[in-house]
């Protein structure tokens, strides 16, 4: 009985205390907040990368395509290692149709065709994180590529038929290209379609959200000190609200409490309406801010039953609604931002790192080009001066009996001293192989140049201290030359040595030759020389390094053969063999003999390679300038 007077009490208490006018004033809060994505599988990802299966004729965009997309907002791209991983498999597009459209321009006064080609464009795209599934999904389009533009339709139809011949002998011939025929343009057109569908779906932006608190302005009524002690500690943690935290809910605890009891003080009823409209309100938004679904949606459809202001309620509904939620949760805040922020600083630091490292790399090989430039240079000259002071001192040169007599036999040392350029033009038969091959070299004291044809053109230059290639098979009538290593650019530039260059007589070795005996060689009674050059491995182990045989005839002292054998870390990589015939007297080396018919045995990592060279001319100091040496002349500005 006692409880049920006191119950009694506390209501028409309740009901005086209600009864006193009270009023509000509403206050706008303007906070930060994420813009989720509605997979929560993302929320820790900050980095994405896309993969591309291309159709074979596709494949010179897929580069392009990975530089341009995709762009996810509130992601970084990475290009291998991305937590968010787009995969898109894009079929070859289809031609349609070509059509032409008109548009009325207003400012001309007159009609604006335009030429297009139709294509249907098929892609399929899944998006994962780590291995899990977001999402797929077949993009299948008509996406148009102009052709042409003009005030006259008939004007259109020469564009339209070399367009459709194009795209005819495109499908005849199973060979596009694609800038051509527009399919990249329709491609990236798709793409960039897909791109506004991933953001849509996976994207985390930043946004504002307005919070709108009611605090009680009626000084006089009973609860106002304890309102007035809410609105206080809301407001001061309002002002310190980010996109990395919220509201502390622990000293919220007991002003919320207040607040629910309030609801239970304060029963529906007329007399109670304004009471409640505030107190719903002020619950309804500090629980969607806590990030409290359950709750934050009970207090605002308890805010629209009281229907003071149904909106303020539906509105908040409407909030927790759109929000995307984790175990009850809305992922409010995070410091994805501030992460995404220090990570791109991170990689922006890196970015100038290695762009440093690259120019410190680049000053550090000039340096090092310089000084192995120099070396070159001063090794040419070397050379030349080492091969002329032999040539002059014969009878002072080891087994000088037998090199005086292989001299004399190229026409004496005069002679050779005498040799400042050579010229030769040979046939080429491989075995194995009908195609006919021709070569054609060029040498000086300083330069050399190769030019093969199989047919296509490949080149080979030594221009002083410089080497490069050029093949047309491999990289096209306008690529850029290939600079040779220091490996390719000593074995070429032993074609500046001409007595070498025309004979394959090594003099600068010459004094390194030990002359092993007399032996038959292809039938021929030959002395055997043979130079063993060795190196130090790692472990200062003596290993070998060229092994170099030659085999001269004792009856005409005729170089019969050379062979060569070269170590890599003391294991065979290279052999070489060579058998010279067919000598005949050049009048420009006082009749001195130089064979005209070579053929090569070659040994290597791709198997072995017969082949016979005949040589169609041999030219001595003919008229011919440096600038041949000049890889532009070939491809260039010297054309």
């Amino acid at each position: 009985m006692k409880k049920i007077l006191l119950l009694i009490a506390l209501l028409v208490i309740g009901s005086i205390q209600a009864q006193e006018k009270i009023s509000s004033k509403k206050k706008k809060f303007y906070i930060p907040v994420i813009n989720y994505s509605e997979f929560p599988a993302l929320d820790n990802a900050l980095t994405q990368t896309t993969f591309y299966q291309m159709d074979k004729q596709l494949i010179q965009e897929e580069p392009i395509l990975k530089k341009h997309y995709f762009n996810i907002e509130g992601f970084i791209k990475d290009p291998a290692n991305g937590k968010l991983r787009i995969y898109l498999t894009i079929e070859l597009p289809q031609y349609k149709a070509t059509k032409i459209d008109s548009v009325f321009d207003k400012k001309k006064n007159g009609w604006k065709f335009q030429a297009f080609s139709n294509y249907s464009v098929k892609i399929k795209m899944e998006a994962k994180c780590a291995d899990k599934l977001l999402l797929t999904r077949d993009f299948n389009t008509v996406e148009s590529y102009l052709i042409a533009v003009g005030s006259q339709k008939d004007n259109l139809k020469a564009a339209v038929d070399m367009n459709n011949k194009k795209i005819a002998e495109a499908e005849r011939d199973g060979n596009y290209t694609a800038e051509e025929l527009g399919l990249d343009t329709v491609i990236y057109s798709s793409v960039h379609a897909i791109q506004n569908y991933l953001n849509y779906k996976l994207r985390y932006t930043i946004g504002e959200e307005k919070i709108k608190f009611e605090f009680v302005t009626s000084k006089g009524h009973p609860e106002y000190n304890q309102f007035l002690a809410f609105e206080n500690e809301i407001t001061a943690q309002m002002q310190k609200v980010t996109l990395e935290k919220g509201l502390d809910e622990k000293t919220l605890a007991s002003h919320l409490q207040y607040l629910e009891s309030l609801l239970i003080k304060y029963p529906p009823s007329s007399a109670n309406e304004n009471i409640r409209f505030i107190v719903t309100n002020n619950l309804a938004e500090t629980y969607f801010l806590l990030e409290n679904k359950e709750k934050a949606l009970l207090y605002a459809n308890l805010l629209i039953e009281n229907d003071k202001q149904d909106s303020r309620g539906s509105s908040i509904v409407k909030k927790v609604n759109n929000g995307f939620f984790v175990d009850k949760k809305i992922r409010s805040h995070t410091t994805r931002f501030a992460d995404l922020e220090k990570l791109g600083l991170k990689i922006a630091e890196e970015k100038e790192e290695k762009r440093l490292a690259f120019f410190e790399k680049i000053q550090q090989q000039d340096a090092e080009w310089e000084t192995e430039k120099s070396n070159r240079e001063a090794y040419l000259e070397k050379i030349k001066t080492q091969r002329y002071n032999l040539l002059d001192s014969i009878p002072y040169q080891l087994n000088a009996n037998l090199l005086a007599k292989v001299v004399d036999n190229l026409g004496g040392s005069q002679a050779l001293k005498k040799v400042e350029k050579a010229h030769l033009f040979s046939k080429i038969s491989i075995e194995g192989t009908n195609i006919p091959q021709t070569e054609e070299k060029w040498a000086t004291t300083s330069h050399y140049l190769l030019k093969k044809k199989m047919p296509e053109a490949y080149y080979e230059i030594v221009n002083g201290p410089e080497a490069w290639s050029h093949d047309d098979r491999e990289t096209g009538i306008n690529a850029k030359w290939a600079k040779l290593t220091t490996y390719d650019y000593g074995n070429l530039s032993k074609n500046v040595d001409l007595v070498n260059f025309l004979t394959d007589l090594r003099l600068d070795l010459w004094n390194n030759f030990e002359v092993l005996g007399e032996e038959m060689y292809e039938g021929k009674l030959c002395y055997h020389l043979n130079y063993f050059e060795k190196t130090l491995s790692t472990g200062n182990r003596s290993i070998p390094k060229t092994d170099y045989h030659v085999f001269i005839d004792k009856e005409n002292f005729n170089i019969v053969s050379t062979e060569k054998t070269e170590f890599d870390n003391g294991n065979k990589s290279f052999f070489e063999r060579k058998l010279f015939g067919d000598y005949r007297p050049i009048t420009a080396l006082n009749s001195g003999k130089i064979p005209h018919k070579i053929n090569y045995e070659i040994e290597d990592f791709n198997g072995e390679t017969f082949y016979q060279e005949i040589r169609e001319k041999v030219e001595i100091n003919p008229v011919f300038g440096n600038r041949i040496f000049m890889k532009e002349v070939y491809f260039g500005g010297f054309k």
